[in-house]
């Protein structure tokens, strides 16, 4: 243990950098939305902190659906937990950056791009329709980035996880945890920079009052504006308030919303790689981030999400508890968005456009489970019970046959200027309901405890799923009706209460989806998909390390383009994978973090020109390497640095075309001061520090561009 006495400093000293941000902002014509700086000169009372070595926090309770919520040593799955704290640290601001310490996550776009929401987890999509939740219950994600300041913490649960929440490919779920009143009053500010010129302002404010405090309040409001790096003008604005009342000691009800509305204008273009006219055997080299290839000025990417929900927690006595919820989502989209279409290895391409996409998805969820502990003899029972019920409705603008513009239009050259093109054409908002969707479900789990270090987990869940989907004419175009019950096992081992062995299997089922513009049957929907899992783990948490490894199989049912560029559900898909991380804590204030993740990914079953080959946009390699350093002569000083490393992936199912392998850089560093009894804290992060252009292949015959080296700064002042 080591004990430091800061000196008295003259109260200015320390908010002049907070001034001279502010400045910067208000010379953009953005007013901080609170600012409380006194710059008199009276000096601070000497501060002594004590630092001890630091103890590994216990992450919060993952929400395992019809696991209850339990600890991730519980859990007998693969998670993990990124807190409020660490977003902040690493000023993240997609969800690709949030998990980008997870060897088994790829981020498969950057924040300005339509594919910002997408993630692979051990090589398979997140199902944008299931395989994201807001604190536990559904929202579409396509086209979505969902502003992270508002939230306390976002997990990520992989694997196959249909007996856990329903319907969902076996990639795994991310739940988005909002953020909840305070016990104590709390208020916080920040204003941020990020290059090129996008500014941002963060309130946060939270606390409880009334007789016994028994009313509870979480207020949090975001602002961003500004030109990014490449070319987009972004302006973003997101709000969220939470509220509960403890009507009794038992008893709690709460509500919680949030808004956001997020532009983008310009500089939004992805990659197709056609296979029917891409005539080499290899990629044009990557091109930078910065680079501008917006051909249309008006070419925009527009998003709206909102999220309503309320409910009750009943404690109804010292071993069950009640939670039942309903919430509403909505999203929509309004874009004129622009693709590049690459012709060749030399970097020649066509551009198309595709002016009218303009869906509108709603999300409704009702849930409700009891859990508890019940005693047999010498067994105890964690059980959870419960019941679902969710509708989806999808509306999309009626367009003419003119929507995807360009096929044969005008080109360019990633090396050149993209050209200027023009766009007045108009399409009536003739809204029609071209999808609904239903889920009704029954579940139940029972952990039998066994011996203290023995357990067994049995669970079910019964699902009755409808999907139908429509013409503009509002013809039926296909229909679904499923009543699968996916089950799961479990046996778990705990030597010592910080350490757990386990093996688990859990099947799932998937909606099939629609197929993507690049396919001769664009538009078509297809029948769900099955899918298993069979894991064997270790999870430790000691006070200076922790560790956690996991051998896993998947197979699922398979999506490909076949030899006439028809997008066909047939076959199997085979996930062999080995994933392994940890993490040690020296007493110098070192902390050292590895990991890397191994997929086997194939074509299991499919037709014999596909047989045994690679999945596309799936690395075989992945892995990661982390440093973070306290800075005893400074202190309240934390410098990080960290590296990722992604295998080179095929981009086609024939396996013809591979997308390089990369490695990316990161650095960043913190510094925490007292100021007048609150805490001031500086960030900066700098990404991508050698600049390396780099190609995402998002997804089949799919690219995007890589985020070009970028700094943030940020300063955060809590009261």
């Amino acid at each position: 243990m080591t004990v430091i006495a800061i000196p008295p400093l003259p109260r200015h000293a320390v908010p002049l950098p907070m001034q001279a941000l502010a400045a910067a902002l208000l010379s953009t014509g953005i007013s901080p939305l609170l600012w409380a700086a006194d710059t008199t000169d009276t000096v601070l009372d000497t501060v002594t902190v004590t630092q001890q070595t630091p103890q590994w926090v216990k992450a919060p309770k993952v929400a395992g659906g019809a696991l209850g919520s339990r600890s991730d040593l519980e859990t007998p799955f693969s998670t993990q937990t990124v807190t409020a704290e660490q977003i902040a640290d690493k000023q993240a601001a997609s969800i690709g950056k949030l998990f980008a310490d997870d060897p088994s996550v790829e981020a498969k776009g950057n924040t300005y791009s339509m594919s910002a929401y997408a993630l692979n987890v051990r090589g398979l999509r997140l199902d944008f329709t299931n395989g994201y939740k807001l604190d536990g219950h559904p929202f579409q994600m396509y086209g979505v980035e969902l502003p992270l300041e508002l939230f306390d913490n976002v997990q990520l649960l992989k694997g196959a996880t249909g007996f856990l929440y329903g319907i969902g490919a076996p990639g795994g779920i991310v739940n988005y945890v909002s953020k909840k009143p305070t016990e104590q009053d709390t208020l916080s500010i920040d204003l941020g920079y990020t290059s090129d010129s996008l500014f941002k302002q963060h309130l946060d404010a939270g606390g409880r009052f009334g007789p016994e405090q028994r009313f509870g309040y979480r207020f949090n409001v975001v602002q961003e504006r500004g030109e990014t790096y490449n070319g987009t003008h972004l302006e973003r604005s997101a709000a969220s308030l939470y509220l509960d009342a403890r009507l009794t000691p038992d008893l709690t009800w709460y509500a919680n919303g949030f808004f956001q509305e997020r532009d983008l204008d310009g500089g939004i273009t992805s990659f197709n790689v056609p296979t029917a006219r891409f005539s080499d055997t290899s990629l044009p080299g990557a091109i930078s981030g910065r680079k501008d290839l917006t051909a249309y000025d008006s070419s925009y990417y527009n998003s709206t999400a909102w999220l309503a929900e309320t409910g009750v927690k009943w404690q109804l006595n010292d071993q069950w508890n009640l939670d039942t919820s309903y919430a509403h989502t909505l999203k929509r989209i309004n874009s004129s968005a622009e693709t590049v279409n690459l012709l060749d290895g030399r970097g020649n391409y066509y551009i198309g456009l595709n002016p009218f996409y303009q869906p509108t998805l709603t999300y409704d969820s009702v849930q409700s489970k009891f859990e508890g502990d019940v005693q047999t003899g010498a067994w105890n029972h964690h059980v959870v019970a419960g019941v679902g019920l969710q509708w989806l409705t999808r509306d999309l603008n009626q367009v003419s046959a003119q929507e995807y513009i360009g096929a044969n239009g005008a080109t360019g050259n990633l090396d050149g200027s993209a050209p200027q093109l023009s766009y007045d054409g108009y399409s009536p908002r003739n809204f029609y309901e071209i999808s609904t969707y239903q889920q009704r479900s029954v579940f139940a789990s029972d952990t039998l405890n066994f011996t203290d270090q023995w357990s067994l987990l049995l669970g079910a869940r019964y699902m009755d799923y409808k999907n139908d989907n429509y013409l503009y004419s509002g013809a039926s175009s296909s229909k679904y009706h499923e009543q699968p019950t996916t089950p799961t096992y479990a046996l778990m081992y705990s030597p010592r209460p910080d350490t757990t062995f386990y093996a688990s299997y859990v099947e799932a089922l998937e909606d099939g989806g629609s197929v993507g513009t690049t396919y001769a049957n664009a538009n078509a929907v297809l029948a769900p998909l099955k899918s298993k899992q069979y894991e064997l783990g270790f999870k430790t948490q000691r006070a200076d390390w922790s560790a956690a490894a996991a051998l896993f199989r998947i197979e699922k049912g398979a999506k490909y383009g076949n030899a006439n560029n028809v997008l066909v559900a047939d076959g199997t898909l085979r996930y062999d994978g080995a994933e392994a991380e940890g993490q040690y804590h020296f007493a110098t204030g070192t902390t050292v973090a590895a990991g890397a993740t191994y997929l086997h990914a194939r074509y299991q079953q499919a037709a014999d020109n596909v047989v045994d080959n690679a999945i596309e946009a799936v690395p075989r390699w992945q892995g990661n390497l982390s440093v973070k350093q306290d800075v005893p002569a400074l202190q309240g000083v934390q410098l990080h640095a960290d590296a990722h490393y992604t295998g080179d992936q095929y981009l086609d199912t024939a396996n013809t075309l591979q997308a390089p392998s990369f490695v990316i850089f990161n650095l960043g560093a913190s510094y925490q001061v007292p100021v007048d009894g609150h805490r001031l804290t500086y960030r900066a992060e700098l990404n991508n520090v050698a600049n390396r252009n780099y190609w995402i292949a998002s997804a089949a015959n799919t690219l995007e561009v890589g985020a070009p080296r970028s700094l943030s700064l940020n300063v955060q002042l809590d009261f």
